[in-house]
């Protein structure tokens, strides 16, 4: 009886060291990753700066005037173009707008994103330039969404300085937006000309 306890003892030992995955573990610098595993890390935001230009290019030529937007029952992003006058500025909230009034267009509200703060994917979903498969991951994708919305922070919308004076303005604009959802069309802008 002692031998077999004995016996079942050791067997139970040696079961748990083996489970415990003890192994030979390789430590590696942070930044040297690459050497080790052949995977490299993408400069999300020299992607978005790279692909720029191409992006505006893309969006303005696919751009369909908005008072002519048909999304029916759509869920993506489309490129739309129109001029409109600014109503009201919204730069209390992070997710600063500029509300216009198009011609001949009382459909929805129609507003024009000026940051700082950008919600949503609406210019990475609208462009070809770049597509999910380019990515390591789900975070790099949102990552390049974000490096493309920092660029409309800097170069499309700050130029314009927009202020309570820009009220009464006329504004020129292309941009993309994501299928409405409710009473309002969010564009974000890639061009915007203001008069």
């Amino acid at each position: 009886m002692k031998k077999r306890f004995a016996t079942f003892a050791l067997l139970l030992a040696v079961a748990a060291f083996s489970l415990t995955g003890c192994g030979i573990v390789t430590v590696v610098k942070t930044g040297e990753e690459a050497a080790l595993t052949g995977e490299t890390t993408v400069d999300v935001a020299s992607e978005a700066g790279t692909t720029w230009d191409a992006v505006v290019e893309e969006i303005t030529q696919n751009a369909a005037e908005l008072s002519d937007l048909d999304t029916g029952s759509g869920t993506g992003a489309y490129a739309v173009k129109g001029t409109g006058t600014i109503t009201a500025i919204d730069q209390e909230s992070k997710n600063g707008s500029i509300t216009l009034s198009i011609d001949g267009y009382t459909d929805k509200t129609v507003k024009i994103a000026i940051g700082p703060v950008y919600s949503g994917t609406s210019v990475r979903d609208a462009q070809t330039q770049k597509a999910y498969s380019d990515f390591t991951n789900q975070g790099e994708w949102s990552e390049y969404a974000l490096g493309l919305n920092t660029i409309v922070d800097q170069q499309v919308v700050a130029p314009n300085n927009f202020d309570a004076n820009s009220v009464g303005k006329t504004v020129t604009f292309t941009g993309a937006c994501s299928a409405p959802t409710g009473d309002t069309i969010m564009v974000t802008p890639v061009a915007l000309a203001v008069e």
